[in-house]
């Protein structure tokens, strides 16, 4: 994914923060171990989010805790979280999103996109097959992340310049990613949860790639609304940020309640402002 979940740091007090960085942590550290170094380059917010959420909401999972050598740190041990379940499906997760994100990129007009695409889908690939040979969940999230490309560039090919409509294949995918994390109970809950964030990394991504996919002639929904983009993206996406925060208040939280509440109530709302005020001050310029 492409790191727009992340926690409104100055609002969160110091053991939230450090349990935040050992999350990330572990996750580095997990995607090192299981998939080599390439894949700890893929490390990103989104997925440390999904690791932290997955632990919440778990309560047969009992994180634990280590010092540990960081490379990007290395006059200094790390507090991390040591592998589980949340962490292991975030990293599997991160490594077929990538090939899959990669393999997208590779039918994108920028040249230098593309090259680097074309550099590291040997790679993702290898690190996929690793990440599907780890069993059902793996393929399961294979499938969905196939099934998003399919039909997001089915809506490419038809020009769709429907905001809401663009950003559902997304949305499909994260809700049945997230839906890994719940139960009989909370799974309703959970899927729309998932499906609102999924639009909401969409619709990110896109209003951030406004002016490159102008200059490269690329799809992009915003182009084609015959719209204000920035007012139209601000409102939908102040929107989903209102509503993941409704759907948050009915899902029972283990543990890290008050950081996930924190990413989602402010951590979003912050990220789309920079993205927005980004934007406004290259138009202005």
């Amino acid at each position: 994914m492409f790191g727009y979940i992340k926690p409104f740091r100055p609002e969160l007090r110091l053991r939230e923060d450090e349990e935040y960085k050992a999350v990330y942590c572990g996750l580095c550290k997990e995607l090192g171990r299981s998939f080599g170094l390439f894949a700890r380059m893929t490390l990103s917010y989104d997925f440390a989010f999904m690791a932290m959420f997955f632990m919440a909401l778990d309560e047969d999972i009992c994180p634990s805790y280590e010092k540990c050598s960081c490379i990007a740190h290395p006059f200094k041990k790390r507090c991390r979280c040591c592998e589980n379940r949340a962490v292991s499906l975030s990293a599997k997760a991160a490594m077929i999103l990538t090939y899959y994100k990669l393999k997208d990129d590779l039918t994108d007009k920028g040249f230098f996109k593309k090259i680097a695409a074309a550099f590291l889908m040997p790679f993702a690939s290898s690190a996929r097959k690793k990440a599907l040979a780890f069993g059902n969940e793996a393929k399961f999230i294979d499938n969905a992340a196939a099934k998003m490309m399919e039909e997001q560039q089915k809506l490419e090919k038809e020009n769709c310049g429907i905001s809401d409509m663009a950003a559902e294949p997304t949305a499909k995918f994260l809700e049945e990613l997230i839906s890994l994390g719940g139960n009989d109970k909370n799974e309703p809950v959970l899927r729309r949860f998932g499906y609102l964030l999924g639009r909401y990394i969409y619709l990110c991504d896109a209003i951030d790639d406004l002016e490159s996919d102008r200059k490269n002639k690329n799809y992009n929904p915003f182009l084609l609304s015959g719209e204000d983009a920035l007012s139209e993206a601000k409102a939908v996406l102040f929107m989903t940020v209102a509503e993941l925060s409704d759907d948050l208040d009915l899902l029972e939280l283990k543990r890290y309640k008050e950081t996930v509440e924190n990413t989602v109530s402010l951590g979003l709302k912050s990220e789309v402002e920079r993205i927005i005020n980004k934007k406004g001050g290259e138009k202005n310029g």
